[in-house]
């Protein structure tokens, strides 16, 4: 076989992917060559980190990994054991995967409720399971359900003084349930259950009812029944889901406006129930017998819970605002109320509840020096080739079928034509928040210093250096596309051409939105506990470091990351906590051209404005140490650490601190909306016999945009590019959860 060429345009988490899936084979080397082509100085897209003053790691946003993220963890822990095998990391203080998290079970959900004007709480402490995530997959369906059952048994039936009245009322309204003895399946199911019956105690029909939905499920997925078994067994669940929707209604219309105690408890099991119930009335396909969240992607989540009998209570609630806020779609939608594809945020939702081991585990170091240095050791020692600087500005259409030509620009010019871009710090092998510049020729690096041009902006104005053009047969064979959809279209469109001349790419480009995001790290100076914010108060161990992603817009989503700072470079002069903050933003009624060298900067100046007055406003509930008489709400400014040690103001304090507004085409986030994801194109439909398409934006299966879906995106476009070679893939992909 004539050995190929692959050029990988982009470096985020899809492209990285994509390099270590066509790198894992033995003998990969003798069938082609692969060269990752990236603009700017560093690697990992939307997940790159920098180092700022006191090396302090300054991220794009929050990231996290989340316990159901099964092709990641899987990814670092390969990722891991090769630096080991090679020693690739000898001195690093991550000696193993596990080393480079900490694990995190508590997260705090906050709802506004109009009728007292005021905040109300409520922590959650996910229970830690023996599971590994990245090993074995994921928990299958059944066991999800099971799950989700126990847990609202527990809300319901589990032993806790302040249920009292529940149970009470829970027994007077369930006086009107009749188990469905007119099912045909009926009799049959309750004698295969017999034995499951007697070994267990039901305090209430409920119960048994809810347990019988578990076991139905189990049996549903299980090899051995026929089509019109399987039928058999939908209708059941059906009817017992029903049932227990009517009951539970009656229940919660009962209890719900008690107290905040019961609020809650009436929230998460309307959620559970009505999620499961529309589950089997529209995912589930009784003539596949798979689940097909395809089929509700037209409808928004809420409108979707809605035609399942959901309350206004629910619809407003902490848990489904945890959806929409999660995934940036909280000001999406005609109304700027938020709208998030039904299909695309019940798959999401379902695969979260497969968490193995903890529901959150937090990078302990930047993420990228977590996560993307071992992948990049990793690609370096297989012999992957990576050309730092190189901003790519057309890939050329062609009616021949195939892209004949890329065309790029070289940013600067390198003294020894290659670019190391990591150093070491405290043994780790970070990277820097702006470009190693003794690497850089001199004048070039002068310029771009005294400048302060930012060679990751698409308005920054600076004079690249030279021009690159990729030829088909001579510098590449095949190209994998993953750069992110909003730097594909436009005037500025390094696609324009092809979307100018497909219409399926027209379609895909302007139907698959994004949104920019905004983030703020505060590096505090007194303790959580100095601050008022005393953990076993809010119903949390001492010693964990709590998250939130419901509170009030804009920066609705904030977490403790003060695990990070032994890897900053701290002395006496230490802070006392360290905070994340982000949430979305809306784009000014026109964005201008990239000639426009001032718009990421007023932008920027916008986000750091809007949160000081968010800080003023919001953070008093959680920081009551914190309030003054002029802002008995919010937080004096004060406690923020002063990095310059000179600011005069309490905004020039602030402004001491890291702020993010992603407006750049490459780090906006990709949005889900209601009938979008029938335009995005899978890895293999550019429509070129040599062109692959990777990353969060295209079809990929979950279509929400997190780096788990990407990496997902990464894998299946290394695949694609094997399977065009006639080359075995071997690696499975997991794309959330399966029935069976």
């Amino acid at each position: 076989m004539e050995k190929k060429k692959i050029a990988i345009l982009g470096s985020g988490m899809s492209a990285l992917t994509s390099a270590y899936e066509l790198s894992s084979y033995e003998n990969w080397q003798d069938r082609y060559d692969i060269t990752i082509y990236q603009m700017g100085w560093r690697l990992g897209g939307k997940t790159a980190t920098g180092r700022g003053p006191n090396e302090r790691i300054q991220e794009h946003g929050i990231h996290i990994a989340q316990g159901w993220y099964e092709n990641a963890f899987r990814l670092i822990q390969d990722s891991y054991k090769e630096c080991e095998k090679h020693n690739l990391m000898p001195d690093s203080p991550f000696k193993s995967w596990e080393d480079g998290f900490d694990r995190e079970d508590t997260t705090l959900l906050t709802h506004f409720d109009p009728k007292t004007n005021q905040w109300i709480k409520k922590n959650i402490i996910f229970p830690s399971n023996n599971y590994i995530p990245g090993q074995g997959g994921p928990l299958p369906f059944s066991a999800i359900v099971k799950k989700a059952v126990g847990l609202i048994l527990e809300i319901l039936f589990g032993t806790d003084p302040n249920k009292k009245s529940l149970l009470s009322a829970a027994s007077e309204s369930a006086k009107e349930i009749k188990a469905p003895e007119h099912h045909s399946l009926w009799e049959n199911f309750k004698s295969k259950l017999e034995g499951f019956v007697k070994d267990k105690v039901f305090k209430h029909e409920g119960e048994k009812l809810l347990n019988y939905v578990a076991e139905l499920v189990q049996h549903l997925s299980e090899g051995d029944h026929d089509h019109s078994a399987r039928k058999d067994h939908h209708s059941m669940i059906n009817e017992l889901l029903d049932t227990l929707s009517k009951w539970i209604t009656k229940l919660i219309d009962s209890i719900a406006d008690h107290d905040e105690y019961f609020y809650w408890l009436a929230v998460f099991v309307e959620f559970g129930i009505v999620n499961m119930k529309g589950t089997f009335d529209d995912v589930y396909d009784p003539e596949t017998h798979e689940l097909d969240y395809e089929r509700i992607n037209e409808l928004d989540y809420r409108e979707w819970l809605q035609k399942h009998g959901a309350s206004e209570r629910l619809l407003s609630s902490a848990m489904v605002r945890f959806l929409y806020t999660g995934t940036f779609h909280n000001l999406t939608g005609a109304d700027q109320q938020g709208s998030l594809a039904a299909g695309v945020g019940l798959h999401f939702l379902t695969n979260s509840a497969g968490y193995k081991g903890s529901f959150v585990w937090k990078f302990k170091a930047g993420t990228a020096d977590t996560m993307i240095t071992p992948i990049y050791l990793v690609l370096k020692n297989r012999g992957v080739n990576f050309k730092f600087f190189h901003k790519v500005e057309q890939v050329h259409y062609s009616d021949s079928g195939a892209i004949e030509k890329v065309s790029m620009a070289e940013q600067v010019t390198l003294k020894n034509g290659t670019y190391t871009p990591t150093y070491k710090f405290k043994n780790l092998d970070v990277w820097p928040g702006e470009p190693l510049y003794d690497q850089i020729d001199d004048a070039q690096a002068k310029a771009l210093k005294e400048g302060k041009y930012d060679l990751e902006e698409s308005w920054c104005g600076w004079k690249n250096v030279g021009q690159v053009s990729l030829e088909k047969g001579k510098d590449f064979d095949y190209v994998i596309l993953g750069i992110p959809i909003d730097v594909l279209g436009g005037q500025e469109g390094i696609c324009k051409e092809i979307i100018e001349n497909n219409q399926a790419w027209y379609n895909m480009y302007h139907h698959v939105k994004s949104i920019p995001t905004m983030s703020m790290q505060l590096w505090i100076k007194p303790t959580l506990k100095e601050l008022g914010m005393n953990l076993p108060d809010w119903g949390f161990p001492e010693g964990s470091l709590p998250n939130l992603v419901t509170y009030a817009d804009p920066q609705y989503s904030f977490i403790d990351m003060s695990q990070v700072m032994p890897y900053e470079n701290w002395n006496e002069d230490k802070p006392g906590v360290l905070i994340y903050y982000t949430g979305s933003f809306l784009d000014p009624e026109e964005i201008p051209p990239f000639s426009d060298h001032h718009y990421p900067h007023e932008q920027l100046e916008r986000i750091m404005r809007v949160s000081e007055q968010w800080l003023r406003d919001k953070m008093g509930w959680f920081f009551p140490n914190a309030t003054t008489l002029e802002y008995p709400e919010g937080m004096k400014l004060s406690v923020i650490h002063d990095f310059s040690k000179a600011a005069k103001t309490d905004y020039g304090r602030l402004k001491t601190q890291f702020f993010r507004a992603n407006v750049n085409p490459t780090d906006r986030y990709t949005l889900s909306l209601p009938g979008s994801n029938k335009y995005r194109l899978k890895t293999d439909e550019s429509g070129f016999e040599n062109l692959i398409l990777t990353g969060d934006w295209i079809n990929f299966g979950v279509n929400v945009g997190y780096y788990e879906g990407a990496i997902v995106s990464g894998l299946q476009a290394g695949q694609a590019v094997r399977d065009k070679l006639g080359l075995p893939s071997e690696t499975a992909i997991f794309n959330g959860v399966k029935l069976k």
